[in-house]
C-alpha cells in the first residue's frame, strides 16, 4: 500500500469514527458531568483567522466531511480552533481564568465538560479567538451551544443593554430569542464584521424588542385592566418584493382599518388580542414593473376579516409585545394560478411587534416590520396538484414597514366630541401606470359638523424613464385657508371627513377617534381605471387635539415611530423607519433637539433590483426647534449634503407628537427626496 492509499484509509476511518481521530483534546467525563457541545462556523473569509495551523491530514478531509447545514447559508466550519469556557462581566469583559478548553474537530464540532460547580448561565460563554484578536462567542444557556455570527450577535446585544445583569437572564428566554434569529433565511457575507452588520440590519429590531421584554417589569394586572375593552386601529404599510429568476420587482401598499378587543391573557403579565372584530377597510395594492413600459397595478379591497387571536406580553407601563410565530403558507388566492395548484408559497420567520402606550391608556402606537421569503411549490403526493413549498427553489424576498395607531373605542360620542383645535398630518402614496409613484405629506390645523382647515402640502413625483434613471420633481402647495370640510362622529367614535364636493364619496377620510377625542386616526384608499386599474392612492392621517398655550418640552425625551418613503434620481428607492434605540432629546429651553437615530429599512437600486436590508447609524445631530402657542412645532436641520425637517403638532398633554418628515439631498451627483409620517411618544 503506497502512502497516498494509507492517507485515504486514515481519512475514511476518521469519517466514521471522528472522536477517535480528530484533534479534540477534551477530557472524557463521567455520566454525572454536564457536557456542552456544538458547532463553530464562520463566514468563509474569516475561517482562517480562527483556525490553528492544521496538518495536511485534516486539510485533506474537508471535501469528505462537509459541515452540517447552517442556518446562515454559506458558513464554513472552523476546524482546529481552541474553544475556551470563561465568565464575563456585564460589559462583556473576561472575569478570572479560563475555566476549561478544548479544540474543534475538522468539521467544527466540539465537546467540553463543565467543571464541577459551574452551571449554565447568562454570564458563562464559550469563545474562539483568531490570530488577529477577533473572537466569536456564545452564551452557555443550554447544552447545545453553536458558535457562529448569530451567537456573537446575540451576546453583543445583551452586553449593550445598560444595567442588565447577565447572570440574571432567564435561560429559556435567551434560547427562545436565539431560535427566532436562526429562523431567518440569511446568506453569509465575506467576513465576520459584514456578517454582523447584516444581522443587525435585518434582525436588529426583533432582537431589540425581545430584549426589551426580558428587561421590563411584567404587569401585575393593573395595566391590562386599564387597556381592556374595544379598540380600533388604522395602519398604512409600504413594501418591496424582488424576483430572483427574472427581472421584475413590486412595490406594495397596504391600508387597514379594523376593530379589535384587548383583554387579560391566560397568565399574569399576558394580554389577549382579538383581531378582525370588525373591518372598515382592508386594501392591498401591488405595483409591478417588468420591463418599461410594462407596468401594471393589482388592487384588492375587502370589507371582511378572517380575524384571529394572539397572546402577548404586557409590562407595568402598558407596553405590549405580540409574538408572531414562524408561518408557512401557499398562495391560494392567486387569480393567475394554474389548475395544478398554487405556484408560490411563503415562509415568514418569527417576529415581534412592539405596541407602545402613549401614556394615556387610550392610544397605542406601533411600527410593524415584516420580512418573508417566496418559494416555488411542488407536488409531494403525485396527485397532479402542487401542495407544498420547495425549500430549494427560492424565487424572491418580501419586506414591508407599517405605521399603526390603536384607539380605544368610545361610547355615547357625537360631533361635539371633536370640538376644538386639532393639528393633522397626512401621508399618501399615489401609484399610476404612467408610471409615476408619488409621495406627499400634508400638515394642517383647524377646528372640527364643518371643519375649517389650512393646508400646507409637500410632495415629490418619481417618474421612471429607464431602470437606472429616475426623474424626481419636488412639489409644494401654498397655504390654503378657510377650507370647510363636513365631518361626522358616531356614538362609538367612528369619524368621517367628507372630502368630496357634495355628500359622502370615495374621497372620504374614515377612521376613529379615541374615547376622549384627543387623537384621531383616519385612512383613505382610492382606485380608478376601467377595465384595468390605472391609479391608486393610499393615505393615512393622524390628528391630535392642540393645547391652548405653548407646550413645555424642556429636557423632554421622545421615541419616534416613522415610516418614510424615499427615492433618488439614479433609480434607487428606500423605505425607512427607526430602531427602538433611537431618541429625540430637547434641551432645557426646547430651542434644540438632539437626534440620536439609527435608521433601519430596505432599499433596492432599481425597481427590478434585489431588496436589501439597510441600517444607517449616523452621528447624533441637532435640530433647531420652533414651538408655536397652539402646539405647532417645526424642527429643521441643514448641512452641505442634506436638509431635513420634522414639522407638525404636539398634543395638549405633551405626551404625543404627530409630524411629517421631509428629507432632501441635492448634493452634486445625487438628488434624493424622502417623505413620511412620524409619531413621537414622550418617555
Amino acid at each position: 500500500m503506497n502512502s497516498r492509499t494509507i492517507i485515504k484509509t486514515i481519512v475514511f476511518a476518521c469519517g466514521v469514527g471522528l472522536s477517535a481521530c480528530s484533534s479534540d483534546d477534551s477530557t472524557t467525563t463521567s455520566p454525572a458531568t454536564t457536557t456542552i457541545s456544538g458547532l463553530a462556523e464562520a463566514p468563509n473569509g474569516s475561517v482562517a483567522q480562527f483556525e490553528r495551523s492544521q496538518p495536511f491530514l485534516l486539510a485533506a478531509t474537508d471535501f469528505l466531511l462537509p459541515s452540517a447545514h447552517a442556518d446562515i447559508i454559506g458558513l464554513q466550519p472552523v476546524g482546529g480552533a481552541t474553544v475556551e469556557l470563561i465568565r464575563i462581566d456585564d460589559d462583556g469583559n473576561q472575569i478570572g481564568d479560563v475555566l476549561a478548553s478544548t479544540v474543534t474537530s475538522i468539521t467544527g464540532d466540539y465537546n467540553l465538560a463543565l467543571p464541577a460547580g459551574v452551571s449554565l448561565a447568562g454570564n458563562l460563554i464559550v469563545r474562539i479567538t483568531g490570530n488577529s484578536g477577533t473572537s466569536m462567542s456564545a452564551l452557555v444557556v443550554e447544552q447545545t451551544v453553536d458558535i457562529n455570527p448569530i451567537s456573537e450577535y446575540v451576546l453583543s446585544k445583551f452586553v449593550d443593554v445598560p444595567n442588565l445583569v447577565l447572570g440574571d437572564l432567564a435561560l429559556n428566554e435567551v434560547v427562545s430569542l436565539q431560535d427566532k434569529v436562526e429562523a431567518f433565511d440569511l446568506t453569509a457575507t465575506a467576513d465576520l464584521s459584514s456578517m454582523l452588520a447584516q444581522l443587525d440590519a435585518e434582525l436588529g429590531q426583533l432582537v431589540d424588542t425581545e430584549i426589551a421584554v426580558l428587561t421590563s417589569t411584567p404587569d401585575d394586572g393593573t395595566a391590562v385592566a386599564a387597556l381592556s375593552g374595544a379598540w380600533n386601529s388604522v395602519e398604512l404599510s409600504i413594501g418591496m418584493q424582488d424576483t430572483e429568476l427574472s427581472t421584475a420587482g413590486t412595490f406594495e401598499l397596504d391600508t387597514l382599518g379594523e376593530g379589535m378587543a384587548i383583554a387579560a391573557g391566560p397568565n399574569p403579565g399576558e394580554v389577549d388580542f382579538s383581531f378582525g372584530v370588525s373591518t372598515l377597510i382592508d386594501a392591498f395594492t401591488n405595483y409591478t414593473v417588468t420591463s418599461l413600459p410594462s407596468v401594471f397595478i393589482s388592487h384588492e379591497t375587502s370589507l371582511t376579516s378572517d380575524g384571529g387571536d394572539l397572546v402577548g406580553s404586557i409590562d407595568s407601563d402598558g407596553n405590549i409585545v405580540l409574538e408572531l410565530p414562524f408561518e408557512e403558507e401557499l398562495d391560494t388566492v392567486d387569480l393567475q394560478q394554474d389548475p395544478d395548484g398554487p405556484d408560490f408559497g411563503w415562509r415568514w420567520p418569527p417576529a415581534s411587534i412592539a405596541i407602545n402606550n402613549t401614556g394615556n391608556d387610550n392610544t397605542l402606537v406601533f411600527v410593524n416590520s415584516d420580512v418573508g421569503v417566496r418559494y416555488e411549490t411542488v407536488d409531494t403526493n403525485n396527485d397532479g396538484i402542487k401542495d407544498a413549498i420547495d425549500p430549494n427553489a427560492k424565487v424572491g424576498d418580501e419586506a414591508s414597514i407599517g405605521l399603526g395607531l390603536l384607539l380605544k373605542q368610545g361610547n355615547g360620542m357625537g360631533d361635539t366630541s371633536l370640538a376644538g383645535a386639532y393639528g393633522l398630518v397626512t401621508a399618501a402614496v399615489d401609484l399610476t401606470t404612467d408610471p409615476a409613484p408619488e409621495g406627499s405629506t400634508d400638515s394642517n390645523n383647524g377646528t372640527a359638523t364643518v371643519a375649517p382647515m389650512a393646508f400646507d402640502d409637500y410632495g415629490f413625483l418619481r417618474t421612471p424613464t429607464s431602470f437606472t434613471s429616475v426623474t424626481l420633481t419636488p412639489s409644494t402647495g401654498t397655504n390654503v385657508n378657510g377650507l370647510s370640510i363636513p365631518y361626522s362622529v358616531t356614538a362609538e367614535g367612528q369619524v368621517t371627513l367628507d372630502l368630496g364636493t357634495a355628500g359622502p364619496s370615495v374621497e372620504d377620510l374614515q377612521g376613529w377617534t379615541n374615547d376622549d377625542g384627543s387623537v384621531v386616526g383616519l385612512v383613505n384608499v382610492q382606485a380608478s381605471g376601467s377595465p384595468l386599474i390605472t391609479d391608486v392612492t393610499h393615505e393615512i392621517a393622524v390628528a391630535v387635539k392642540l393645547p391652548g398655550t405653548t407646550p413645555s418640552l424642556g429636557n423632554a425625551v421622545y421615541k419616534l415611530y416613522p415610516v418614510v418613503f424615499g427615492a433618488d434620481e439614479n433609480g434607487a428607492t428606500e423605505m425607512l423607519s427607526l430602531r427602538s434605540i433611537s431618541s429625540l432629546t430637547f434641551n432645557a429651553g426646547a430651542t434644540e433637539a438632539t437626534a440620536d437615530f439609527t435608521a433601519r429599512g430596505y432599499q433596492r437600486a432599481t425597481d427590478i433590483a434585489q431588496v436589501e436590508a439597510l441600517v444607517d447609524s449616523g452621528e447624533p445631530f441637532n435640530y433647531s426647534v420652533t414651538i408655536g402657542g397652539n402646539g405647532a412645532i417645526d424642527m429643521s436641520f441643514s448641512s452641505a449634503l442634506e436638509t431635513s425637517s420634522l414639522e407638525g403638532f404636539v398634543s395638549a398633554n405633551g405626551n404625543m407628537m404627530v409630524l411629517r418628515n421631509i428629507q432632501s439631498n441635492d448634493a452634486a451627483g445625487e438628488v434624493f427626496r424622502g417623505l413620511g409620517m412620524v409619531i413621537g411618544i414622550r418617555q
